[in-house]
């Protein structure tokens, strides 16, 4: 079984595995180290002035996302993040299973949404 980095990206931490075994299966997989950005968004969402602060000046920060959760939801739930049809879906994961990514403790859901 042969594993190698095809690619690194210092900034993000992410990194791009192939790999090749004895049954001519070729895997890809990505991989992230997420733990400072889990320190980040926990340190905000325990922050309740952050949130006020961010509603009332018409800006909430609701989530700092990492690349591989953005890809996890592509791959595992198909829903594409920056698709305004699947922003219901994006809010739901967010409030359930990607919980720790959030930046408030507060809960925002998108029944359908409408283009400014």
């Amino acid at each position: 079984m042969s594993k190698r980095l095809l690619d690194y990206n210092p900034l993000t931490g992410e990194k791009t595995w192939f790999q090749y075994d004895q049954n001519d299966v070729m895997t890809i997989t990505h991989e992230q180290d997420v733990q400072k950005i889990l320190d980040y968004a926990h340190l905000k969402a325990t922050n309740a002035d952050y949130s006020k602060k961010g509603m009332k000046g018409d800006w909430w920060h609701y989530a700092k996302v990492p690349n591989i959760v953005i890809l996890e939801m592509k791959q595992k739930h198909g829903v594409d993040f920056f698709s305004e049809e699947d922003a219901p879906k994006v809010f739901h994961l967010m409030n359930t299973e990607y919980k720790a990514f959030k930046t408030t403790d507060k809960v925002h859901n998108v029944r359908r949404y409408r283009r400014p």
